[in-house]
């Protein structure tokens, strides 16, 4: 009802939904501000045209979606982090530094075959493997039928999975 303080309850609840989102895409903090930002503008203006056929989450992140998509295409940016903030997490958990390489190794692998395939299929596993939604969650996202999706996570995973071959990496 353009209430302000109603919108701002909704960017407290799911601010960190679409920054993690986000961040999965462009791997960098300020690059995923940036976006989670307009898409709350992009949202506030569209709120309006909210038909309620899907939850809010979903129609957030479709819009959080988008706007990565609108972000790579004009940054043409590609980029993965090398963030040291995992490697403390290591440290403090007890990991040997061998194996926080190793596993540092994986991910940029990982990584590097996420940015080499096509917007639909990176959606696809990053809405699953790291975001956790269920099939019909990332269904309404992605605006396609569950078999679809099936299949481009089944292509996603076997992208990277050749890459990890590739790199030395045994499957399991």
């Amino acid at each position: 009802a353009g209430e302000i303080s109603a919108f701002e309850e909704l960017v407290r609840r799911y601010r960190n939904d679409v920054f993690s989102f986000a961040y999965h895409f462009v791997h960098n903090r300020e690059d995923a501000w940036d976006i989670s930002q307009e898409v709350f503008v992009k949202t506030h203006r569209s709120l309006a045209g909210f038909r309620k056929e899907a939850s809010f989450k979903t129609w957030l992140m479709r819009i959080t979606s988008n706007q990565c998509k609108d972000f790579l295409k004009t940054t043409r940016k590609n980029t993965f982090s090398l963030d040291t903030a995992g490697q403390l997490k290591d440290e403090r958990a007890g990991i040997d530094p061998k194996t926080s390489l190793e596993n540092k190794e994986l991910e940029l692998a990982i990584m590097e075959a996420l940015n080499e395939m096509p917007f639909k299929h990176r959606t696809a596993f990053i809405l699953r493997e790291m975001e956790q939604l269920s099939y019909k969650e990332m269904a309404d996202i992605m605006k396609c039928n569950i078999g679809t999706v099936m299949s481009r996570l089944h292509h996603a995973r076997r992208k990277i999975r050749d890459k990890l071959v590739q790199r030395g990496f045994s499957p399991e």
